[in-house]
């Protein structure tokens, strides 16, 4: 089993207009895609309330111009979004999918899919590519992104590090075939994060994200942790770190919420 990432490039027969933000449409097509394979694994990676096994991005376009529902993608210029597989089972529907057809459809639109590029990591590969420890972990929020925080309707709206690397070990736990952290590995890895890690550097703002007539607010910007310590907990928050280039992190990382690209600094 092992974390997939899976870009698509794409041309559009004709300009067509995308919300502003667009990550909800990305989501939208890519289980239209795996409906059309395995109509019972779009209905279980659709359900309400469970992990999901995956995560997207919004759609990268050159921009022809906007309107009251959103941006006019330019359709002589490529298209691109990016899927993220966390389980074997969506990847390889997805992948399937194009053994029979090479367009897809957004709203009333035809598009030609030009080019497929995969980059997959196993889990063990994760856990065991890490060779020294790190002085700073840097993640750069892509889009918005939230944590929520129980027993509120309120969003945590900054990169806490103990609220960040728990919310990773926890999906982590929820997909990975190799080295689940155990409930008490989780409350000491907790305590670690508290003692040992600090926000050295950061630039931050929110952003709110317009989807039609809905909106959701998040964080963007970036923000380095710093690492004092370099025990075995050291290794697993950059394993989580990296991790979360497939996961996405936060609330609504199926919708393309959470995009984070990681740099490491090691020792």
């Amino acid at each position: 089993m092992m974390p997939t990432e899976i870009c698509m490039e794409m041309r559009a027969e004709k300009n067509l207009t995308l919300p502003y933000f667009s990550g909800y449409v990305s989501r939208g097509l890519l289980l239209h895609i795996i409906r059309a394979v395995n109509p019972s694994l779009a209905s279980e990676m659709h359900e309400a309330n469970v992990p999901k096994p995956y995560s997207v991005t919004p759609f990268i376009f050159r921009k022809a111009g906007k309107n009251e529902k959103g941006y006019v993608v330019d359709a002589s210029q490529p298209i691109k979004t990016c899927f993220r597989f966390l389980r074997d089972e969506p990847a390889e529907a997805f992948l399937n999918y194009f053994q029979s057809s090479n367009t897809v459809t957004i709203y009333d639109t035809t598009l030609t899919v030009t080019t497929l590029h995969v980059k997959n990591e196993g889990y063990d590969e994760l856990w065991n590519n890490i060779t020294n420890p790190a002085e700073t972990i840097k993640l750069t929020f892509l889009t918005p992104t939230y944590l929520s925080t129980q027993g509120t309707n309120y969003h945590h709206m900054f990169p806490d590090h103990t609220r960040i690397f728990t919310h990773l070990a926890r999906s982590w736990n929820n997909f990975s075939n190799h080295n689940q952290l155990t409930k008490e590995e989780c409350t000491e890895y907790e305590r670690w994060l508290l003692k040992n890690i600090g926000v050295s550097q950061h630039k931050i703002k929110t952003t709110i994200a317009y989807m039609g007539e809905k909106k959701a607010t998040g964080f963007t910007g970036w923000v380095i942790y710093e690492l004092a310590d370099t025990s075995k907990w050291n290794t697993i928050t950059q394993i989580l770190a990296k991790f979360a280039e497939y996961a996405n992190i936060g609330g609504n990382r199926t919708g393309g919420f959470g995009v984070t690209k990681t740099t490491i600094k090691t020792k």
